[in-house]
């Protein structure tokens, strides 16, 4: 199991990766799917982007030498480029982060305990607030998925 989802936002060509780890998001992924599938509106998971832990186990697999270093892109700083990360509309996230924030803000969830709520509420305001600038402008995210 991946232990750290990070929001990832692409304007043009100008990728940011969000040094925060949304561990509640994470833990609570499935649960947020179902309310997402319950307000009609497009699920969590399907903005998650595994290329990263894909990259992990393959490297682990092929045991690289410690040694040889893998060529960096410059624009994303890591060995995948743009293009190899799978991204999606801003403003359909958007769509998923108010739906689901605006829910959980009324207190009658039962997707997670009341003592959660906040720190839930807190990394889906956290992304709200990198998304919006991106809605209007036609900007990309996705959650990149990896361990430690």
């Amino acid at each position: 199991m991946p232990d750290r989802l990070q929001l990832t936002t692409l304007h043009g060509r100008e990728f940011e990766q969000d040094p925060h780890n949304l561990v509640h998001m994470l833990r609570h992924l499935p649960a947020l799917d179902e309310l997402c599938r319950s307000l009609g509106v497009s699920r969590f998971s399907e903005f998650v982007d595994i290329s990263l832990l894909e990259l992990d186990d393959a490297a682990r697999l092929l045991a690289r030498d410690a040694l040889q270093a893998p060529e960096t892109d410059p624009e994303t700083g890591m060995v995948l480029a743009i293009e190899d990360l799978a991204w999606h509309p801003a403003a359909i996230g958007m769509a998923s982060i108010e739906a689901s924030a605006q829910h959980l803000e009324r207190g009658i969830s039962d997707i997670v305990t009341q003592a959660e709520i906040p720190g839930l509420l807190a990394e889906l305001r956290l992304c709200q607030a990198r998304l919006q600038p991106l809605e209007a402008e036609g900007g990309q995210f996705h959650f990149a998925v990896r361990n430690g």
